[in-house]
């Protein structure tokens, strides 16, 4: 195997947390042949190969063809119950799977990636400066005062950020990644006005902190909130989707009222944003005390075992527009098969041939009423 590939077995080996006699256990090897293909002087066989992948949870194209290098790692202290960091390193492994199925479309369909030009230093702006920063950045982006998730993720498409929304352990809010390409994940299973600050969040680590970490990304969990980094972006976040300006004077507005938890909630559903976000940009502007927290926080979060075991089952939503047409235009011009869509999808072979279906279905209805043919990867 050459050298990628052996550095590759075993970084997945070691991001799932096996020794490599534990591997070897999995896939029926000596712990020293399990050395020597990491060290390149013995190749595994085809069959050898794809037991490989099954237990480093992995594609076997991944594993032999991928020629990114991205790699994620964690902001913050690691997650002390085992179960969570296992779930934590599968996203993060599936997040390099996904650099490398974006770099495989667009070498297949003959493009090249267009990076997101805006990176600044965080240290230079300072923490004082950040949301002066943030207000320069709604004007670059060109948003409403009042955000919503649908507009951040088109503003951030113009600029070539593919986003995703995907269904990840809860304890995991996002993930970012800035190389050849630049990439935004969130988590599908948090409410949408969640998602929409992890969105502005993890903006802010491509802006501020992705030079510090050429060609790495980094993952945001709810436990790190009081990372430095973490810390910038919120603040970033509250900026960008909760002006400071327009919050004061529409507080004013309403004045002691706002105390009231309905009326709080009112408040937060205006701009998009959680209760919790609005409670603590309010603090921020001196209406709240930190000490009363416990009154105001939503409470309750969706169980780990409410979601799905795919990442993506509503694929329009969750994909990144971009990729997706480039998908599927390979996949009607036979350069892919289904099953390969599937795979680049982190879907199922049901979600994505309905979804085929569903295409056809409107093309055949736009044909009738027309007489025209609509291009199926129109999106």
């Amino acid at each position: 195997m050459n050298e990628q590939i052996t550095a590759r077995l075993q970084s997945l080996r070691k991001s799932a947390g096996l020794s490599q006699a534990e591997l070897g256990q999995a896939v029926g090897a000596s712990t020293s042949l399990i050395s020597r293909w990491e060290s390149g002087e013995r190749e595994p066989s085809s069959t050898q190969v794809l037991a490989l992948a099954r237990a480093l949870g992995v594609s076997v194209d991944y594993l032999l063809n991928a020629r990114t290098d991205a790699r994620f790692i964690l902001r913050g202290a690691k997650p002390g119950d085992p179960e969570i960091a296992g779930a934590v390193a599968a996203a993060m492994r599936d997040a390099q799977q996904q650099i490398h199925y974006l770099d495989a479309a667009w070498r297949l369909a003959g493009l090249h990636p267009q990076r997101y030009a805006t990176q600044h230093d965080a240290t230079a702006i300072g923490i004082a400066g950040i949301e002066d920063f943030a207000v320069e950045m709604r004007s670059s982006l060109q948003l409403n005062t009042y955000v919503s998730l649908d507009e951040l993720k088109q503003a951030l498409r113009a600029r070539h950020v593919h986003v995703f929304e995907w269904h990840l352990p809860m304890n995991l809010s996002g993930m970012s990644y800035r190389g050849a390409f630049t990439v935004i994940f969130i988590n599908r299973s948090q409410p949408q006005e969640r998602r929409l600050f992890t969105l502005a969040h993890e903006l802010a680590h491509l802006l501020l902190h992705s030079a510090a970490h050429a060609e790495a990304g980094g993952v945001s969990l709810f436990s790190s909130r009081r990372d430095p980094m973490e810390k910038v972006a919120n603040k970033f976040a509250a900026e960008l989707l909760m002006p400071r300006q327009h919050v004061d004077e529409a507080r004013r507005t309403v004045g002691e009222r706002l105390r009231g938890i309905e009326e709080l909630d009112a408040f937060a559903h205006m701009y998009n944003v959680s209760r919790d976000a609005m409670f603590y940009r309010l603090v921020d502007l001196g209406f709240f005390q930190w000490t009363e927290k416990s009154h105001y926080f939503a409470t309750g979060r969706v169980a780990d075992e409410n979601q799905p075991p795919h990442r993506i089952d509503d694929i329009p939503e969750q994909t990144s527009p971009e990729f997706l047409r480039v998908a599927l235009s390979l996949l009607e011009a036979e350069r892919i098969s289904t099953g390969k869509l599937t795979e680049w999808l982190f879907s199922t072979r049901d979600v994505v041939e309905r979804f085929l279906a569903g295409m056809r279905l409107e093309q055949d209805i736009y044909i009738d009423e027309s007489d025209e043919i609509a291009s199926p990867i129109a999106l």
